[in-house]
């Protein structure tokens, strides 16, 4: 099939979860021999340049300039002249006269057999009246998102102005997911989400996955480090890391003398960073380049997420690495791991520091959590899994279009 490929991130080299998601289907899509048109928003400074795997695996990488507003960038203006709009905030950023030039040239210049859009917010940028079926990836529930974060926001300003941009998100991700012709979602809970959020439109599952072979088990640890992996631009991640410093390390060091807090990734402002400039034990290392070398030294990773949706990538790679993982039963939504077998699940910070501790005292029990989480990867999140999904879900995309024009 010729394939035309919309993401909001460039996938390669894949750095964060998101873009591990893209590279993963990107990978999967010419295993299958289809030819590949990539289409990716660049924020500044990034580039493909010759020779890259991505350009290996498409038959075209096109670039397009892209300046959004981040959480971190606090770019009141901007947001405040975005709310008289009917899109969402996230959405009207992801939308560009430049996107969609470049996507109606290419859909002008060639013809294509289906287009993929990663994410809903870039949905706006194909041209109206479409022939060619078309399909969203996911990921998570935009509006779910929005939902969770007015449960954590003190501020009144700040919930009027969340609350009014989970009402549009919501209406707004109803409308467009509506109007595609198929929905991959990446876990179970989503596909039962969509199903009744968009009836009379095809859902199908696409899991996020990863490539357990490039991720080589590496058990052995200092004993006293625990890993938090994330972009720290990214709020859900900060208000994860702040509730296990702030609740659970506080009362992990009673139990550990000596314990140490990882945080690996880029971003985290120096308003965020700054409460926890004062406790030693906590570090930040900033943009890491090679996840895998920050999970191999962990004794421990932690998913203390209480916001999220989708699936998360962060847990898969920890367990490919056969390292034990403790996650709030939020974090690990979706996951198909055993709790107590694969995994360990909680949600009150006592709980969640006990086990933490417990696994840092028992060297044994981390190598036996560790394996049988690898074991959980290789046989239901690896890219022989996805290739399935992926050849069942375009075959279900071209099959169910040619079936409406009957």
């Amino acid at each position: 099939m010729r394939i035309l490929y919309l993401t909001p991130k460039v996938p390669f080299p894949p750095t964060d979860g998101h873009r591990l998601h893209i590279w993963s289907v990107v990978q999967v899509l010419a295993a299958e021999m289809h030819e590949i048109t990539l289409v990716s928003l660049a924020r500044p400074g990034e580039s493909v340049e010759e020779g890259s795997p991505l350009r290996e695996l498409c038959k075209e990488v096109d670039l397009i300039p892209w300046f959004p507003t981040t959480y971190e960038s606090r770019d009141y203006i901007k947001r405040l002249l975005a709310l008289p709009s009917a899109r969402p905030f996230d959405a009207s950023q992801s939308v560009s006269a430049d996107c969609s030039n470049r996507i109606r040239q290419h859909l002008e210049h060639q013809v294509f057999d289906a287009v993929i859009c990663d994410m809903v917010y870039i949905l706006p940028n194909l041209p109206p009246g479409l022939s060619v079926p078309v399909a969203v990836d996911t990921q998570h529930v935009a509006h779910g998102l929005l939902q969770q974060y007015l449960m954590h926001i003190r501020n009144p300003v700040k919930r009027l102005y969340v609350w009014m941009e989970y009402s549009k998100t919501r209406r707004w991700e109803a409308r467009v997911c509506s109007q595609v012709q198929a929905v991959w979602a990446c876990s179970g809970i989503e596909c039962t989400f969509f199903r009744q959020f968009c009836p009379g439109v095809q859902v199908m599952m696409v899991p996020n996955v990863i490539d357990v072979g490039a991720y080589h088990p590496s058990p052995d640890s200092d004993g006293a480090t625990v890993l938090f992996s994330g972009i720290m631009d990214w709020y859900p991640n900060q208000n994860a890391v702040h509730f296990f410093a702030s609740e659970m390390f506080p009362k992990l060091r009673r139990m550990v003398p000596g314990v140490r807090f990882r945080v690996a990734g880029r971003g985290g402002g120096k308003e965020f960073l700054r409460p926890f400039a004062k406790v030693p034990e906590i570090e930040f290392t900033g943009f890491v380049q090679n996840m895998r070398a920050e999970i191999a030294k962990a004794a421990v990773c932690v998913v203390p997420l209480r916001i999220g949706s989708g699936t998360r990538l962060k847990i898969l790679e920890a367990a490919a690495m056969a390292k034990p993982i403790v996650s709030t039963r939020l974090g690990a939504e979706g996951l198909d791991f055993v709790d107590g077998k694969e995994i360990l699940l909680a949600d009150e910070p006592e709980a969640f520091a006990r086990a933490v501790a417990g696994l840092l005292g028992d060297a044994s029990r981390r190598r036996e959590l560790g394996r049988a989480a690898r074991r959980r990867v290789e046989e239901s999140y690896s890219l022989p899994v996805l290739r399935t999904a992926v050849r069942t879900a375009l075959a279900g995309l071209t099959e169910g279009c040619l079936v409406r024009r009957r």
